[in-house]
């Protein structure tokens, strides 16, 4: 049996093969509660994420209210939030690599291990939508506006049709692109085991320069690769490569990557280097942290219900944002929107995962176990146990 460290200085390095499971979900936890503001706060006020598109005067407008302590939080979650996108992705091919590293399945049974793990959330959250948008323009109206967009991304096709890359809720892009990974995941674990890392780094090499030339043309079609795993290759070649090969951080690799996020933050030809560079940033991050943000328990419940906080977070922001004038009321609605988003992922979450219907007494567990000390916990676990 492995023993985790629990101790770690920051001037020591880190090995991302030591990630467990725990380790996973409190990343998730932080990233989607990153990416849960930043959805809230970037359609207010004046500071845009460069995420598709990249201008260098949004880094400036970034400064010139990141300065000003009443913007000072929505203008950095604004900003830097949407890379919380990042981790998730990076987290999806470790968490592919280290559990499915062997599996000697075939490839419509992995697919279909896959659905049968991501569509009954999305199909739960998409029936929620359904029945709300519904009561504003017709169930009818609805289908007529939406069907086509919502068959699309069901399917996980609509990131590569013209003009239906974006769906009816913004954050849903990711269900098709994570479907996209799943289905070539057992062309890249071949391709490592018979190249190993290179193949990956040059694979990541090789998809950047399409992604470079084929994006000016494909934006006539209102279609981008960032939203393929072509365009994010890097950061599922980099998760690959952490959870099979040594890969250790410390204090110049953290450096290093924040001095790439800044520049990339403001210069064209280092930004395409940004989304690799903050995701080792906010790995070595956690890392320097680890130890602390292993007993914060309330970071660990929110990542377990994270894929329904991503898929409903667009769909509960909208009423607050509409009452979110000043700043104090943005920073007051935005939590609420958070709060209440993570309340009905939560309860969608054991709502399905729940043997004996509705799930009260899990979710009741689960909160009560965050709230309470590190020792409280585990004495609880053994005495249960």
């Amino acid at each position: 049996m492995s023993v985790v460290r629990t101790r770690w200085s920051s001037r020591e390095s880190f090995s991302l093969q030591e990630l467990d499971k725990k380790d996973t979900a409190i990343l998730k936890g932080l990233a989607i509660t990153a990416i849960v503001f930043h959805n809230f706060f970037h359609v207010l006020g004046p500071v845009r994420e460069n995420e598709f598109s990249f201008d260098p005067t949004r880094f400036w407008v970034f400064l010139q209210n990141v300065v000003r302590p009443e913007t000072t939080i929505q203008s950095l979650l604004s900003f830097f939030g949407h890379f919380g996108v990042q981790i998730f992705i990076f987290l999806s091919a470790y968490g592919l690599a280290k559990t499915h590293w062997d599996d000697q399945e075939s490839w419509t049974s992995f697919m279909w291990s896959r659905i049968n793990k991501l569509y009954p959330m999305f199909g739960l959250v998409l029936l929620f939508w359904t029945l709300l948008a519904a009561m504003h323009v017709g169930f009818v109206q609805l289908i007529k506006e939406t069907g086509l967009g919502i068959l699309l991304t069901f399917a996980g096709v609509s990131t590569i049709v013209p003009g239906q890359g974006l769906p009816v809720v913004g954050p849903w892009w990711f269900v098709p692109f994570i479907m996209q990974f799943y289905a070539i995941w057992p062309m890249l674990r071949r391709l490592t085991k018979r190249y190993g890392w290179p193949a990956l780094v040059v694979l990541s090499i090789v998809c950047f320069v399409l992604s470079l030339v084929a994006n000016p043309i494909l934006a006539h079609w209102s279609i981008s690769l960032g939203m393929t795993p072509i365009g994010r290759i890097r950061i599922l070649c980099l998760g690959i490569i952490a959870a099979r090969f040594p890969i250790r951080l410390n204090v110049f690799w953290g450096v290093a990557a924040f001095g790439l996020v800044i520049l990339g933050s403001a210069n064209a030809i280092f930004s395409h280097v940004t989304s690799l560079a903050i995701t080792v940033f906010s790995l070595w991050v956690y890392a320097s942290m680890r130890p602390f943000l292993r007993r914060m328990r309330v970071f660990e419940a929110i990542g377990l219900c994270s894929l329904g906080i991503f898929l409903l977070n667009g769909i509960v922001r909208v009423p607050f944002v509409f009452f979110a004038h000043s700043s104090f009321s943005q920073l007051a609605l935005g939590c609420a929107s958070a709060l209440i988003t993570f309340l009905i992922a939560s309860f969608f979450h054991f709502l399905l995962e729940s043997e004996t219907g509705w799930p009260f007494k899990s979710l009741a567990r689960l909160f009560w176990n965050a709230s309470l000390p590190p020792f409280q916990v585990e004495r609880t676990r053994s005495t249960s146990e």
